[in-house]
């Protein structure tokens, strides 16, 4: 498995993030996370402001019964998609590129979902406990922790939209990640050791 790819979702607090970093440090290959933006706003000529309101706008829909948007196909082909879809096209577009281009951790983004078919992506998610993401909130943005807590739910409902209507699936679902963890339980340098780990014994299941 040469040119395994991971891809890390996590609900917000849990420190996806920096389990990525982390990740990548160890192995030794990069972390794409926000820099996606960047990278969809130069091979797609959006602005990156407008890459990132598109995506606070998909978050914030509620209206979940409207046929998910889908990207099984190059979206920025055809004629007439709704420029927001062609943001998230091109950022897909955009993961993908950064997937063949060999080894890396993706953070976010749908990244399980855009590469789901590739046999070398290991999808990951990254949960915990309310009160061990409240503490990591508080400690990291500084917001009173009564304030954190709906904050969190309200970050989760966003991802959840954002991801459940594009891609057609739900948002946390087990079934579709390799590894489920809990960061509250284990710790950042736990997740980090569990998921070389699965990267390690993937490669030997590959070498038989």
């Amino acid at each position: 498995m040469s040119n395994y790819v991971i891809s890390i979702s996590r609900e917000f607090g849990s420190g996806g993030r920096l389990i990525g970093k982390r990740l990548a440090a160890q192995l030794g290959i990069p972390c794409y996370d926000r820099t996606i933006i960047q990278k969809t706003s130069e091979k797609s000529g959006l602005s990156p402001d407008f890459i990132a309101r598109a995506e606070e706008r998909a978050r914030s829909r509620f209206h979940l019964s409207i046929a998910p948007a889908g990207i099984g196909t190059p979206a920025l082909a055809h004629q007439g998609v709704p420029v927001s879809h062609q943001a998230f096209f091109a950022q897909a577009e955009v993961i993908r590129e950064l997937a063949d281009e060999g080894p890396c951790v993706i953070v976010g983004r749908c990244s399980d979902y855009v590469l789901g078919e590739r046999p070398e992506c290991l999808k990951v998610f990254v949960h915990a406990d309310m009160a061990s993401r409240v503490e990591r909130c508080v400690d990291e943005y500084h917001i009173p922790s009564e304030d954190m807590e709906k904050r969190i739910v309200q970050m989760d409902k966003g991802r959840a939209n954002y991801y459940n209507y594009y891609t057609g699936h739900i948002w946390g679902d087990m079934r579709r990640y390799d590894l489920t963890l809990n960061s509250g339980i284990i710790g950042v340098e736990g997740a980090v050791s569990l998921i070389v780990a699965l990267v390690k014994a993937r490669a030997a299941q590959d070498g038989q």
